[in-house]
């Protein structure tokens, strides 16, 4: 027994040695400006991911308004809980980061030219309380088509290596290379997010009268 769960532990952190922090590498930089995928697509949906939690969740998306005077974007969360046939919101401000490199590039820092991560604070779908994952975290946006998806960084999750897929409209699917990215960076895990049923909430969603 002792062997058998030596040998997971292993395969596991083969399969997170092999995974490439693209987030990291300058030459994706032109397509991590966070900000453009925000000004061309103001709601992206959430697809599927690597990890799953607790409540895990269903039909979520985050839509943007428009970007404030400190510079900083409010936004909705929806999504819908499991067995409930309708969609809940979460009001939150996402502000835009710029991360550093983690590793130098030619002997020396390179700094970026412009914001490549979200920094807002996620729904909670855990049942315990982890620090970890509780209140705000940055989330570094890994590649963007910005009029197909977007493959964004979750490093809360799956030892640092959790992933999400977006898509800008409800029945896009992501570009080869969007999912290119994700493989190479997030590994074949796709947990569904996006349910054939979510539009039809969505829309219901769209026809009540929310309280201001």
């Amino acid at each position: 027994s002792f062997i058998i769960m030596f040998c997971l532990f292993t395969c596991i952190m083969s399969d997170e040695n092999r995974l490439q922090e693209k987030e990291s590498d300058p030459t994706y930089e032109k397509f991590q400006h966070v900000e453009d995928v925000i000004e061309q697509q103001a709601t992206l949906y959430m697809l599927y991911r690597t990890y799953t939690t607790d409540r895990n969740y269903e039909c979520q998306y985050i839509k943007f308004g428009p970007k404030s005077v400190t510079d900083t974007y409010p936004a909705t969360l929806g999504y819908r809980i499991p067995g409930k046939d309708f969609m809940e919101r979460k009001e939150v401000t996402v502000t835009l980061m710029t991360t550093p490199y983690t590793k130098p590039q030619d002997g020396r820092p390179k700094k970026r030219t412009a914001p490549n991560a979200l920094k807002y604070t996620k729904i909670n779908e855990d049942e315990e309380d982890d620090e970890s994952i509780k209140g705000s975290n940055t989330y570094p946006l890994i590649y963007a088509d910005p009029d197909i998806c977007a493959v964004m960084r979750d490093s809360t999750r799956d030892g640092r290596f959790g992933c999400e897929m977006y898509v800008t409209s409800s029945s896009t699917q992501p570009s080869e290379t969007c999912k290119t990215l994700y493989k190479s960076s997030c590994g074949s895990v796709k947990n569904n997010v996006w349910n054939s049923d979510c539009d039809q909430a969505l829309e219901d969603d769209d026809g009540i009268a929310w309280d201001k």
